[in-house]
């Protein structure tokens, strides 16, 4: 069973044409480097080594050099007419076996210049997959302390939560009172216009009675000063009879006291209508107040 080529003829074809291309570019003087070759090609470092040594291997080489004895075929042939020829020969193949020899050393060196170069690549692949290594290191410790801090912080935010829940209970009992207070506030504005509609009519009727407390007021000094006329006519009309009958008493009951007696009367109602006035005029004077207050 033929095993299959783990390499892509494609790829194998695109190195080969930039190992070509590389080397065309130096003039044939140096074969291409593997980095190089590597990076225009854009494949990874084995697949470029396995298919530049190949590549390498399908170069032109020297041929190797003749040997320096005669043949004895030609010894046989003659030595006198094939010496010459012969020596002739052998200073033109020695001649090609120095440049095969200086093109193999070329090859060697090259040789070991590749194998610096992957040794070097090799490294320097060492290096970053160690700092990649480093790198996800820190990533995964990073990982491991936030994972940590989170589940710390479960706890609180489940806490946080249970708060959040409560809060929004609260504000909603909040919410239903301050909505029950906005109607009890409505409701006192509505009693406060009722009491200051009624404020003012008390206030009108307060007026209204203090103006009949001062025309009471006038009427009772009116009325005083009419007793006070009607007690200086007894006193003259006492004095009169007196004199007319020579000093006689006048009789119990006369028509100056009947006079008098009926005014006291007329004088002793209106100070008892003055008094209801003025107490239903102290009444409403206190519920004003009381209203007032209570604004």
């Amino acid at each position: 069973m033929v095993k299959a080529d783990p390499i892509p003829a494609e790829v194998r074809e695109r190195i080969h044409r930039v190992a070509s291309e590389l080397y065309a570019k130096s003039a044939y003087q140096s074969l291409p480097a593997l980095d190089e070759v590597r990076k225009c090609a854009n494949v990874d470092m084995n697949v470029a080594s396995l298919v530049l040594k190949e590549w390498r291997k399908i170069q032109p080489v020297s041929p190797e050099p003749l040997a320096s004895k005669l043949p004895a075929p030609v010894e046989e042939a003659g030595l006198a007419a094939v010496v010459a020829i012969w020596q002739h020969a052998q200073q033109f193949a020695n001649q090609h076996l120095r440049t095969a020899q200086a093109g193999w050393q070329t090859e060697r060196e090259e040789l070991d210049a590749l194998r610096a170069e992957l040794a070097e690549a090799f490294e320097r692949q060492a290096a970053e997959l160690e700092a990649t290594s480093q790198q996800l290191s820190m990533v995964l410790a990073l990982n491991t302390r936030q994972q940590q801090e989170l589940e710390r912080a479960a706890p609180r935010l489940d806490e946080s939560a249970s708060r959040l829940g409560e809060t929004e209970t609260r504000l909603v009992m909040v919410e239903r009172e301050l909505g029950e207070t906005h109607e009890k506030l409505a409701q006192s504005y509505d009693d406060v216009r009722a009491l200051r509609q009624q404020c003012d009519e008390l206030r009108k009727e307060c007026d209204s009675l203090r103006k009949q407390q001062a025309e009471l007021q006038e009427e009772l000094r009116v009325q005083r000063s009419d007793k006070e006329s009607a007690h200086r006519a007894v006193a003259s009309l006492r004095q009169q009879l007196q004199a007319a009958s020579g000093g006689k008493a006048a009789d119990p009951v006369s028509a100056p006291e009947a006079v008098q007696d009926q005014k006291e009367s007329n004088e002793s109602e209106a100070v008892a209508y003055g008094q209801s006035v003025s107490g239903r005029l102290a009444t409403s004077s206190r519920a004003a107040d009381l209203i007032v207050r209570s604004r």
